[in-house]
């Protein structure tokens, strides 16, 4: 189930990645642009800034507790 689960999240992380590589094409080149790009890219960017923060948390919860 774990590996399943991590299989998923890695390829949900690099779906991200290509969606952003997409929308800097489509900024900086004659590429067309896509709306559901951008709100893919910034709905990911915002789900990994949520994740981010709460593992920095319980980090440093486990810190202090120590």
């Amino acid at each position: 189930m774990r590996e399943a689960l991590l299989g998923t999240v890695v390829g949900l992380y690099v779906l991200w990645l290509l969606l952003v590589v997409v929308f800097v094409l489509g900024r900086y080149t004659p590429v067309p642009r896509f709306a559901v790009v951008r709100s893919s890219v910034v709905i990911g960017a915002a789900v990994l800034t949520v994740v981010g923060a709460g593992r920095l948390a319980r980090t440093g919860y486990r810190r202090l507790a120590e």
